[in-house]
């Protein structure tokens, strides 16, 4: 069985936040994890701006609905799931990326929802579960599936060490330099010829 878990922010669709960020101008909500981190402290942090600036999630809901996946990410994503069995793991919420899954032909998702509270502000997030990214390709592991884990920034490293092929995908240079074990690519070509090209090996190996 081959299985890839594949992040979504940096990978097939710009990061989400600072998306956000640029369209109501408030440059604090452009941290990301690649910035912050502890995934915790930037989802408090971004929560404590949002109320300080009284702005609802139905407003970032909106915005969120005008942005598109990266050029190729559609048809990348569309070509490994012809040969792999394929999830989205990502620390995006579900409420807030429904209309970019949409985009991407709906995938299946693992991902966090953002509690709103009566008077329409982000008030929390319910989290899916801890280190989610991680125990997925661990429990797909103990399956015997050959993995692959994809992710760009320091929320994604847990997986990537976790997998039997972890790849870093348009990542930071101290990211890479830090983390020399990991295959590194810009492209989606690189990327999908890197899989198939561990997928071949994994077959020879063990199919027969």
């Amino acid at each position: 069985m081959h299985f890839i878990g594949i992040d979504l922010e940096g990978v097939l669709v710009p990061e989400i936040w600072q998306t956000l960020a640029k369209k109501i101008n408030i440059k604090e909500l452009e941290l990301t994890t690649k910035d912050i981190p502890n995934y915790q402290n930037l989802m408090k942090n971004r929560i404590k701006v949002l109320k300080r600036e009284n702005i609802k999630a139905k407003e970032l809901f909106e915005i969120a609905k005008n942005i598109n996946p990266y050029k190729g990410a559609e048809k990348f994503l569309s070509e490994i799931r012809k040969n792999h069995q394929v999830i989205i793991l990502s620390d995006t919420f579900f409420n807030l990326s429904r209309p970019i899954f949409k985009k991407l032909n709906f995938p299946t998702v693992f991902c966090h929802h953002l509690e709103v509270d009566k008077d329409g502000m982000i008030s929390g997030v319910n989290r899916c579960a801890t280190d989610h990214k991680k125990k997925v390709i661990r429990f797909m592991n103990n399956l015997s599936s050959n993995t692959i884990a994809i992710g760009d920034s320091y929320n994604d490293l847990a997986m990537l060490k976790e997998a039997n092929l972890g790849i870093l995908f348009k990542s930071t240079k101290e990211i890479i330099s830090k983390n020399p074990n990991f295959f590194n690519c810009e492209t989606y070509k690189v990327l999908l010829d890197t899989i198939n090209k561990n997928h071949k090996e994994w077959s020879n190996r063990y199919v027969k």
